[in-house]
């Protein structure tokens, strides 16, 4: 998917959802024991900061802790849980070790992959052409899409990832 270019790295994020609205400037950066995404406002600090390491999830909200421990699909649904999902399928390459099975259909082939995050269900649209065309992921009682295109989009919020904007 072409979005994976943006990680690790700077992005724009637009989110609207009850936990967390507005746009965002985002920052992503991925080392050896995990990653860490940071969400800025146009004005004021940092509203969001994630951290995925081990077997947990960190997550700094408006003054508030948000904690995810393994297994992940127990975990209390959260922005943070959902955006460190997103990330971490981004920054995990589609290999065949990863794939569980596929199924082909009409114009296109859909693979179940184990999920980057190790928990959850995630599904990889593919293009004709071999590029994934859409992730769907199912995690801690969400479901949620992330297209080509960068629409995110699932129950109770829709959001969009985008590269850096200019002048930001």
């Amino acid at each position: 998917m072409p979005l994976a270019a943006l990680v690790p790295g700077q992005f724009e994020l637009e989110l609207r959802s009850p936990g967390l609205s507005g746009v965002f400037d985002a920052v992503c950066a991925i080392g050896g024991d995990g990653l860490r995404l940071q969400l800025f406002p146009d004005v004021g600090g940092k509203v969001l900061d994630v951290v995925v390491g081990g077997d947990v999830i960190t997550a700094h909200l408006a003054g508030r802790r948000y904690e995810a421990r393994a297994p992940l699909d127990q975990a209390a649904p959260h922005p943070a849980l959902l955006l460190a999902a997103v990330v971490a399928e981004l920054a995990a390459p589609v290999v065949p070790a990863r794939v569980r099975g596929e199924r082909l259909g009409a114009g296109r082939t859909e693979v179940d992959l184990v999920p980057a995050l190790g928990a959850g269900s995630v599904r990889a649209t593919l293009a004709p052409s071999g590029a994934v065309a859409a992730y769907s992921f199912q995690l801690a009682g969400m479901s949620f899409v992330l297209h080509a295109d960068g629409r995110l989009l699932g129950a109770g919020f829709d959001g969009h990832l985008a590269g850096a904007a200019a002048g930001r």
